[in-house]
């Protein structure tokens, strides 16, 4: 069974790589980045930048009820998580994360690990809340569409049921007794770490985060696009953002590497693009998200005297 965890993703990622690999021309492909251009590209890098910013601070709004901590440390355990997600198999990232701030602040890990799923969810819900709103500016595929909308309906749940642990607690944790009382002690540590759905004013504050956070990363794509010579409407930007987010949602190998390409490149030939040119774009959106990201967290897994074989052993 875990050989196929294994196994799996990376044959995923396979397929999706020979996909996105299928009749391109690869000289096409690499002529592009002979003519980039790097104000642009630049443009589009600080923003990225910025976009991770404002997702620090609305993690430091997420956590502020359980305790206080200051930007520089959540920013260290967050990109260790996101380098982690970069190179290591089944996405533990996200448990990183969790481990090296609550080792660090002395706070239980499960409680952080909700406040990430809380994230998550948030992300997932304004991504699609873009979708939602393409649809009345440009034709989407109808499967796009239905994927995107079932996904949208299926994060709206769990919200609706997180919300219900944090406002009835009690309720919630006596009905998961009954089934598992391990489980109920899981579901109340984890029930303290949703602290920001009972302040309306901080949830809809940490909601303004999460939008600006992914329409700022919008016109990261924007920019670079433009770097290489594509010059489609905005909206085109946040379609190819909601189709990457799709892809990357695909169990695959470390990384993200195959779904990602493929989405992007799929995004852009709906958009009329030219497949070379598409792939071009992937590659170089891909570098300039994966490459600082994992550099950064390498330098913060330093700097906290962690190792990647003790994030290999972690757990909740």
């Amino acid at each position: 069974m875990k050989k196929l965890k294994i196994v799996l993703p990376i044959l995923i990622s396979c397929l999706f790589l020979y996909l996105a690999a299928r009749n391109l021309d690869f000289v096409k492909t690499g002529r592009v980045f002979l003519s980039i251009n790097y104000l642009y590209l630049f443009i589009s890098f600080l923003a990225t930048v910025i976009a991770f910013v404002i997702r620090v601070i609305r993690w430091q709004a997420i956590l502020s009820p359980i305790k206080k901590m200051g930007i520089f440390v959540l920013s260290s355990s967050f990109l260790i998580g996101l380098m982690v997600n970069n190179i290591l198999p089944a996405r533990i990232g996200e448990l990183a994360r969790a481990y090296v701030l609550g080792e660090k602040e002395k706070v239980s890990k499960s409680l952080i690990f909700a406040t990430i799923v809380l994230e998550r969810i948030l992300d997932t819900l304004s991504v699609f809340a873009i979708l939602a709103c393409l649809l009345f500016i440009s034709p989407i595929p109808e499967d796009i569409k239905k994927a995107g909308l079932f996904i949208f309906g299926v994060c709206l749940l769990i919200l609706i049921f997180l919300s219900l642990l944090k406002t009835h607690k009690s309720w919630m944790i006596k009905r998961v007794e009954r089934i598992s009382l391990k489980l109920s002690k899981i579901v109340e540590s984890f029930s303290e770490g949703l602290s920001a759905l009972s302040s309306k004013k901080r949830f809809l504050l940490i909601s303004f985060y999460s939008i600006l956070s992914w329409l700022i990363t919008g016109l990261s794509i924007h920019f670079l696009l433009l770097s290489i010579g594509i010059t489609l409407g905005l909206h085109i930007a946040y379609f190819v953002l909601v189709m990457t987010v799709i892809g990357v949602m695909i169990p695959a190998a470390p990384g993200y590497i195959g779904t990602y390409h493929y989405f992007c490149i799929l995004a852009l030939q709906i958009a009329g693009q030219d497949k070379a040119l598409a792939a071009s774009f992937s590659i170089l959106s891909y570098l300039i998200s994966f490459i600082p990201t994992t550099l950064a967290g390498i330098v913060c897994l330093f700097l906290e005297g962690l190792s990647l074989s003790k994030i290999l052993t972690l757990k909740k």
